[in-house]
């Protein structure tokens, strides 16, 4: 399983759009086959903070996923609306345990 995880800040003047963007994004990827779980999420302390969370099959998806024309114009976007965003991090996990 491949874990994704980034972070963005967005101003109070680009989140109805911000937030319209994500959703599409959010939608369109849980259509892909190879897709888990994705999701986007507020941080409760920081206003207008958001991490991003994804979950892929393996490699062959996430690199299905991130050749898709909505994935780069994503991409592109949310870093024009955002004041802050952090690198997107691809964490391969080889095993996953519950206690």
């Amino acid at each position: 399983m491949i874990l994704i995880t980034a972070r963005a800040t967005v101003s109070d003047e680009n989140r109805a759009a911000y937030l319209k963007l994500c959703t599409e994004q959010v939608e369109n990827s849980r259509r892909e086959e190879g897709c888990l779980d994705y999701g986007f999420y507020e941080d409760a302390m920081t206003y207008g903070s958001f991490i991003f969370v994804e979950r892929w099959r393996d490699q062959a998806a996430l690199d299905f996923h991130f050749r898709q024309a909505y994935c780069l114009d994503f991409i592109r976007a949310v870093r024009k609306l955002s004041v802050a965003a952090s690198p997107i991090e691809i964490h391969h996990i080889a095993k996953t345990a519950q206690p």
